[in-house]
């Protein structure tokens, strides 16, 4: 009587053991699902950053210049190479922006005016740039993979007259000018006047297009005409300093653009 007692309480005490172990293992939370961890460059860059770099020509367009408000009797400009880097961001499929840094190298100018009852003088000298512009673009569409667009920007820029030759002439009673001579060494006199910087409001129009070559990378030939105000020549022996005016350019550019999340 006591064994079958003993039977039934341990087949009761198994029973009531099962029911509650699986009770608790219904009621236990289940297992937290780990999140895909992000890409690198989303994570860090966001989407639609791009990097840029350009190289091109710049050709100097229409200057005027003047000596103490007299127009320069001759100007000429030659065109030099421009380099250049960026950042930006594609807005969407439409708009995009970009801040970027150029350098216009240097390109020699000649100039030459006249003093009244003086004399005539002739500068030999180069012009190089900075400019610094926030720029925006509208992109057309893409067709077999081209993509047009056009743009502008504003910012600010530092043009650079280099060392100035200075050389100066006398009249003759027949109208011709001729050199000034030193009279002790009999040769020309040539001065010089140091570098000058000048700093000024920028802006800039922009048309191009851009070619698809490689995952994330564009080939973009550009357009720009940019203005960058004025310019100043070092003050010469007289006090004065000559003047470039309405001083802009004609570049034509080729780029690469590389896009983080494409």
């Amino acid at each position: 009587m006591i064994r079958n007692i003993f039977a039934l309480l341990l087949f009761t005490g198994i029973s009531f053991t099962t029911t509650v172990s699986a009770a608790d293992l219904d009621t236990l939370p289940a297992a937290p699902l780990l999140a895909p961890q992000a890409q690198y460059g989303t994570a860090y860059l966001g989407t639609g950053w791009y990097i840029r770099g350009d190289v091109g020509y710049s050709r100097p367009q229409g200057p005027s210049g003047s000596y103490n408000g007299a127009p320069f009797d001759h100007l000429s400009l030659a065109g030099s190479a421009v380099l250049g880097g960026g950042v930006g961001y594609k807005i969407n499929n439409w708009f995009r922006a970009d801040v970027t840094a150029d350098y216009t190298f240097a390109g020699n100018i000649r100039a030459s005016y006249l003093v009244p009852n003086c004399c005539l003088a002739t500068d030999k000298t180069g012009l190089a740039s900075w400019a610094v512009l926030a720029n925006g673009y509208v992109d057309l569409g893409t067709w077999s993979a081209i993509t047009p667009y056009v743009g502008g920007g504003v910012g600010y820029a530092f043009t650079e007259v280099s060392k100035i030759v200075n050389e100066q002439f006398t009249q003759t009673i027949t109208g011709s000018f001729v050199p000034m001579l030193d009279p002790t060494t009999g040769l020309p006199i040539l001065n010089a006047f140091p570098t000058h910087t000048t700093g000024r409001f920028a802006w800039a129009l922009m048309a191009g297009a851009a070619i698809d070559v490689a995952p994330s990378t564009k080939l973009d030939f550009g357009y720009r005409y940019l203005n960058v105000s004025d310019a100043r020549f070092a003050t010469d022996s007289f006090g004065i300093a000559p003047r470039l005016k309405n001083l802009s350019a004609h570049q034509f550019r080729v780029g690469l653009r590389y896009m983080f999340d494409e």
